[in-house]
C-alpha cells in the first residue's frame, strides 16, 4: 500500500504538451510541437498526460518534465508546465500528475492567469504477441483568474473575478505489431463551463492519429484534430535519429498553415527537447523542455532503499 501511495504522489518529483487551459495554447510538449502536434498515437510517459492519457499504459519506469513556452514570442505571455509519472505496481499501468499555467503580465502586474492541475492514469486492456490495446483518462481542475481592474482616481481597484471547473479527458491507443500505432482522444467529455449568468464553454476536442515506424530510429505520424463546435486541423511529422542520442524532427500543420521543427537529445537519464513553430502572421514560438526518464518506477526505487 505504501508503494502505491508513493507512486501516485508524483508531485515531489523534479517536474513539461495537449492539456486544456481556457485559451487552448499549444500543449507544453516540445517533442510533440516539433512534429506538428501529431502525437496522439505516439505519446508515452510524462507527455501522455497532455496528448493522450492511454499512452501511460505503454510507459515503464518513472520520469518528469519541465517546460517553458512564450507563445508567439509575446513578452506578456508565459506558459509553463511541470509533469511527473511513474509505473504502478501489480500491472496497474502508470499514473502522471501535472501542473501548467498561462499568465498575462504587463508592468509587473498579472492581468489574467489560467492554471490547470491534472491527474492521469493509463493501463493496458489487452495484450498479445502481435497487438495491444490501452485506455486512459485525465481528471483536470482548471482555474481562471482575471485579476484586478485599473485603479480609479481614489486608488481603488476592483476584483474582476475568478472561476474554477473540472474537466475529463479520455483516450485509447492500439498497437499493431511493432510498427503501427493508432490513437484517439476526446477532451472535455463532461462539457465543462465557466461562469454563472454568461457561461463560457471549454472546447471539446476530438483527435485521432496514426504512427508508423518503417525502421529503427525513424517514425512518421499523422493526426486529425477537430474542435466539435469549430475547425479541423491536419497535422503530420517525422522524427529521425541522426545519431543514437540525437533526434531531428519536422512537421506541418493546417489551419493556419505552418511548419515546425526541433530536436531531442538524450544523455543517460536526462532528456532535452526543443520545438519551434513558424506562423504565417505572428512571430515564431519556441518551446523547450528538460527532464529525465528512469528504468525503475518510484515503487521499485522505494523498495530498494
Amino acid at each position: 500500500m505504501r508503494s502505491l501511495v508513493i507512486a501516485l504522489c508524483l508531485g515531489v518529483l523534479p517536474l513539461i504538451a495537449a492539456a486544456q487551459l481556457v485559451s487552448n495554447p499549444n500543449p507544453p510538449v516540445a517533442a510533440a510541437l516539433a512534429v506538428g502536434g501529431a502525437y496522439t498515437a505516439v505519446a508515452t510517459g510524462a507527455d501522455a498526460l497532455y496528448c493522450n492519457p492511454s499512452g501511460l499504459g505503454y510507459s515503464k519506469g518513472s520520469g518528469g518534465r519541465l517546460a517553458y513556452h512564450q507563445p508567439w514570442s509575446l513578452g506578456f505571455l508565459s506558459h509553463m508546465s511541470a509533469t511527473g509519472y511513474s509505473a504502478l505496481p501489480r500491472n496497474l499501468g502508470a499514473a502522471a500528475i501535472g501542473v501548467q499555467t498561462l499568465s498575462t503580465r504587463e508592468g509587473g502586474h498579472t492581468m489574467a492567469a489560467e492554471t490547470e492541475v491534472a491527474l492521469s492514469h493509463g493501463f493496458l486492456l489487452q495484450e498479445d504477441i502481435h497487438s495491444s490495446l490501452a485506455f486512459g483518462y485525465t481528471l483536470k481542475l482548471i482555474g481562471y483568474d482575471l485579476g484586478e481592474s485599473v485603479a480609479n482616481e481614489n486608488g481603488v481597484s476592483q476584483n474582476l473575478g475568478s472561476a474554477m471547473t473540472f474537466g475529463l479527458d479520455v483516450g485509447a491507443t492500439a498497437q499493431l505489431w511493432d510498427r503501427f500505432r493508432l490513437g484517439g482522444t476526446l477532451k472535455n467529455v463532461n462539457h465543462p463551463q465557466f461562469g454563472s449568468n454568461m457561461k463560457r464553454d471549454l472546447p471539446r476536442i476530438l483527435s485521432g492519429g496514426v504512427s508508423y515506424t518503417p525502421y529503427y530510429g525513424v517514425r512518421t505520424s499523422f493526426d486529425v484534430e477537430r474542435i466539435l463546435t469549430g475547425e479541423t486541423q491536419f497535422k503530420g511529422g517525422v522524427s529521425a535519429m541522426v545519431v543514437r542520442p540525437f533526434d531531428l524532427r519536422f512537421g506541418i500543420v493546417t489551419n493556419p498553415n505552418s511548419f515546425t521543427t526541433g530536436f531531442g537529445l538524450r544523455w543517460r537519464e536526462m532528456v532535452i527537447d526543443y520545438g519551434f513553430v513558424y506562423h504565417p502572421v505572428l512571430n515564431p514560438s519556441h518551446l523547450i523542455g528538460i527532464g529525465f526518464d528512469m528504468d525503475r518506477s518510484l515503487a521499485q526505487i522505494w523498495q530498494a532503499q
